[in-house]
């Protein structure tokens, strides 16, 4: 029998805690997490960190205008391939790969609505929608926008993303 024996170690066994999937986000800067819910309340902006996720277009609006007041225009305009323009994938499949992604058919999301009883035009662009690069159809839905703000006579409001 030696002086000295090894020691018996038992193992702990630690159960995952079933935490639901989307309830939190992990801040890149400080790496703490927050509820999203708690996120989505400060407008996409971590409160201790001042950290900006990006927010989409509808999100952006909907903090904006007056609750109930938003009419969106010309949503069914879209981008077309015209040049058949071909790089590393084609504009065509860009295009169709963003509009799966966003769910929406271009960069701008346009409406009318108020702010405070007040009418305004709005013009939000999304990020997420191929940077939010101008093309025609983006160009022509912020020009309609400001025409329309001009026809109602009231404010024009362009919240750029790109």
């Amino acid at each position: 029998m030696s002086l000295f024996s090894k020691p018996k170690y038992s193992t702990v066994t630690v159960k995952k805690k079933n935490i639901p999937e989307g309830l939190w986000r992990k801040c890149p800067l400080s790496g703490e997490f927050v509820f999203n819910k708690e996120l989505e309340q400060n407008q996409m902006v971590v409160p201790q960190s001042g950290y900006h996720f990006p927010i989409e277009a509808g999100q952006r609006l909907s903090h904006l205008l007056d609750p109930g007041s938003l009419k969106e225009h010309d949503a069914n305009l879209s981008s077309v391939d015209a040049l058949a323009f071909q790089g590393s994938s084609s504009y065509g499949e860009k295009l169709a790969q963003n509009q799966k992604k966003t769910g929406a058919l271009d960069a701008v999301l346009c409406a009318t609505g108020s702010i405070h009883d007040i009418p305004v035009s709005v013009a939000v662009m999304d990020f997420r929608f191929m940077g939010a690069s101008m093309g025609s159809v983006v160009g022509e839905k912020i020009t309609r926008a400001i025409e329309r703000a001009l026809d109602m006579k009231c404010p024009c409001i362009i919240v750029s993303a790109s």
